[in-house]
């Protein structure tokens, strides 16, 4: 009864400190409309370090600014220490996009959730955007 009760502690211990995985997966975009809030679903990503959003990720949102239709992106880059930075792109039926930045978990940064809004996005080679207003904190 102890080595079993010794075994599971062990699996358990190991479990809890286990790290996420190192190179977790993007889920692939959808062109289907979100039933729950009206939006087309250009997917969720976690690039490694260094690497760029897909270009499909990209296409889609300005696609859906071009169409004038409600869209969202969501990114999660890394800082340099490996600090996650969300970031949600969310087109709105005027073309516009809001950009939501949350650097809350960047333990070198301002810690602050911001929000922006922007036109005319291209993909060269990121997702980049001709004209943005200034990021403001969102409390």
């Amino acid at each position: 009864m102890k080595r079993i009760l010794g075994t599971v502690l062990a699996c358990a211990t190991l479990a809890a400190c286990s790290g996420p995985d190192p190179s977790p997966q993007p889920t692939a975009p959808t062109t289907a409309p979100s039933v729950a809030a009206g939006l087309t679903d250009c997917g969720t990503f976690s690039p490694p370090q260094g690497d760029g959003l897909p270009e499909s990720a990209a296409r889609c949102l300005i696609e859906a600014v071009r169409a004038g239709h409600p869209a969202q992106l969501k990114v999660t880059r890394l800082t340099v220490e490996g600090d996650p930075i969300p970031v949600t792109y969310t087109v709105g039926a005027d073309g516009r996009v809001e950009i939501i930045t949350d650097s809350r978990q960047d333990g070198f940064g301002t810690q602050v959730v911001t929000r922006r809004t922007c036109t005319d996005p291209v993909a060269a080679p990121e997702l980049q955007f001709a004209h943005c207003s200034e990021p403001t904190p969102i409390e």
